[in-house]
């Protein structure tokens, strides 16, 4: 017995306009990992994804609104995580140590997403250092808070929280970078900085 095919199910225009962006972000994530921000064009992210040359000016305002819903997206998928880790239980060093973990591990099995992030930090740090100086400070309150909750528990030494956050984050996205060739150790790299850091922050016993 034949049975007519289900009606496809129609989509409102905020359904839509919603998908829209979905693929249009999908395929910026990809052109930006695979040739930085500069030399990705507007056409280029439509026509990657499938739609005319006017489907990101209809849905965004430029290429700076575009690279901000990118940062949005990808920091989306990895901060929630993250924040957990450092606001979670254990001590400050076992938190420090399995945020490295969690990050280069995101990094390995997303390296479109984990591209996508430097290519948009590259190009913001040109664009507007004001700006980038703001998002930087704003990524680096977590990690400041973990280690001023090692130094008053007695577990890290005395340090100057920002510069260590600020180095921690630079260390990893410049592995980050490294681990998109595709030939790096993630595990030896991760247990290499998870090391580094720990020397560099614990409070030796007397």
């Amino acid at each position: 017995m034949e049975t007519a095919d289900a009606p496809a199910v129609r989509m409102t225009r905020k359904e839509r306009q919603e998908e829209t962006r979905r693929r249009l972000i999908a395929s910026a994530i990809r052109l930006f990992a695979r040739s930085g921000v500069s030399a990705t064009s507007l056409n280029a992210v439509a026509e990657h994804a499938g739609f005319s040359r006017g489907a990101v000016h209809g849905n965004y305002s430029g290429k700076d609104e575009l690279v901000a819903a990118v940062a949005e997206t990808v920091a989306g998928e990895l901060a929630p995580q993250l924040g957990q880790i450092l606001m979670g239980p254990g001590s400050s060093r076992e938190r420090l140590a399995a945020y490295i973990r969690a990050f280069l591990e995101y990094c390995a099995q997303h390296p479109d997403s984990a591209g996508a992030l430097i290519a948009v930090v590259e190009y913001l740090s040109r664009e507007d250092r004001r700006h980038y100086g703001d998002r930087v400070a704003a990524s680096l309150g977590d990690l400041i808070a973990l280690f001023e909750d090692g130094q008053r528990r007695g577990e890290m030494r005395a340090f100057d929280t920002t510069t260590m956050a600020f180095a921690l984050r630079t260390v990893l996205d410049n592995t980050a970078a490294h681990l998109l060739g595709g030939d790096a150790d993630i595990e030896a790299l991760t247990a290499e900085i998870v090391a580094l850091f720990d020397a560099a922050t614990r409070k030796e016993r007397g």
